[in-house]
């Protein structure tokens, strides 16, 4: 007597890799957190019971907490819940978008040197090692010096072609030069990361097998070689993005990020810690919004990279 076998299904790394992210309730629970912040700084100013952030209320200055302004108002009575959202747009940008152009230049840069290798792949890592040694912050202030003007000039080209408002477009137009340093020098951890992971990868049957059907270099690196290091590029995203906005924030700090009145968590957190003794809650929001923040994005790379590589967990 036959019986029908059984119907045997299979689970790809990818599929694996989320069932173990997901029995991670911290890593869950980051990236619920993350969402909702995201949705909270892109989705709600949206709506008008957020005001202007750069609105000034004289009747409420130093208000505290009411109907009317959640989180009070600060010095100059502008609103701290909508500075706070408003901060946390450009913030959450600035690591979003550093972080996407860092992934690509890092990517494309590491796999074509740990694909062609030799004399190619040892210039390619003496670059590295000259970029490293560039002082992130000088670099920061000589593209400041540099660009300044232009970046008005781009700012006011801008708002008239698309007829947006000059505080939509300034903002982040302003940040230009912080992209360029990150842009410049975030790439090149991931790019050592990932020329030692095709070295191995270029190895392997799969590729030989590439190679022997005839396919060219082009096809080989970014239909075979590319998906096997999506999970240590993945980790590295996540745990890249918290490093980017801290960067921001701190030079936002010290005054080479967002320029006033405009701010991110980084301005709001230099206003209140210069005002902390009078006013403390001006530093503790921001910097709760903050901390907050770069904590679940902590715990969700940690979370990442414990579902991609299980070898790393520690018993």
């Amino acid at each position: 007597m036959n019986s029908a076998a059984p119907k045997l299904h299979g689970h790809s790394l990818l599929q694996d890799a989320l069932q173990r992210l997901l029995r991670n309730r911290v890593a869950v629970y980051s990236a619920v957190f993350l969402a909702l912040m995201a949705l909270a700084c892109f989705v709600l100013p949206l709506f008008a019971c957020i005001p202007n952030p750069n609105l000034t209320d004289l009747d409420h200055i130093a208000a505290a907490s009411s109907l009317k302004h959640w989180l009070g108002t600060d010095h100059l009575g502008r609103d701290m819940l909508a500075r706070v959202l408003y901060g946390g747009r450009i913030s959450l940008l600035v690591g979003l978008l550093a972080t996407a152009v860092a992934v690509a230049v890092g990517v494309t840069y590491g796999m074509i040197s740990g694909y062609v290798g030799g004399r190619t792949d040892a210039v390619m890592m003496r670059i590295v090692d000259v970029l490293f040694a560039l002082p992130f912050i000088v670099v920061v202030v000589v593209l400041s010096l540099s660009i300044e003007d232009p970046c008005r000039q781009i700012t006011a080209s801008v708002v008239q072609l698309t007829g947006w408002s000059h505080d939509a477009v300034a903002p982040i137009l302003g940040l230009l030069p912080v992209f360029l340093a990150i842009g410049a020098l975030g790439w090149l951890t991931l790019a050592r990361i990932v020329r030692t992971q095709t070295f191995v990868l270029r190895e392997q049957e799969f590729v030989l097998a590439a190679r022997s059907l005839g396919l060219s270099h082009f096809t080989i690196l970014f239909r075979h070689i590319a998906p096997n290091l999506l999970g240590p590029v993945i980790v590295y995203t996540t745990l890249a993005v918290p490093g980017i906005i801290l960067t921001e924030s701190t030079l936002s700090f010290i005054g080479l990020g967002v320029k006033a009145p405009n701010s991110s968590w980084g301005t709001l957190i230099k206003e209140g810690a210069d005002r902390m003794e009078v006013a403390p809650e001006l530093l503790i929001y921001p910097a709760a919004f903050f901390c907050l923040t770069l904590l679940a994005l902590n715990s969700l790379g940690d979370g990442l990279r414990d579902a991609f590589d299980p070898r790393s967990v520690k018993d």
